[in-house]
C-alpha cells in the first residue's frame, strides 16, 4: 500500500478517489508542506484566483498511479511518501 500527497487548485472539484487512490485527509498540513517544498505557491495562487488544496491519499498498489494523477485535470503533483 502507498502514501501519496497530492495537491492542485480548485478545492471543490477534488474527489474521494482519483485512479486507484482514495483521498483519506482532504484538507492535508503535511502535504501542504510537501506542495509548498515542491514550489506550489498557495499563497500566490489564492492571489490569482485559485482555490489550491492539498490532500493525503493511499492506494493498495503504485500500478499507473503516476499516470492516474497527472491525467486528472486539477492535480497539479504528487509525491510517494511511502
Amino acid at each position: 500500500m502507498g502514501s501519496w500527497h497530492v495537491w492542485g487548485d480548485y478545492v471543490h472539484t477534488l474527489p474521494d478517489r482519483i485512479g486507484s487512490a482514495t483521498i483519506v485527509v482532504r484538507d492535508s498540513s503535511r502535504a501542504r508542506r510537501t506542495a509548498d517544498d515542491s514550489g506550489f505557491d498557495f499563497e500566490r495562487r489564492l492571489r490569482n484566483g485559485f482555490e489550491p488544496w492539498a490532500a493525503e491519499a493511499a492506494t493498495d498498489h503504485d500500478r499507473d498511479v503516476e499516470f492516474e494523477f497527472a491525467a486528472y485535470p486539477v492535480v497539479r503533483g504528487w509525491k510517494r511518501m511511502s
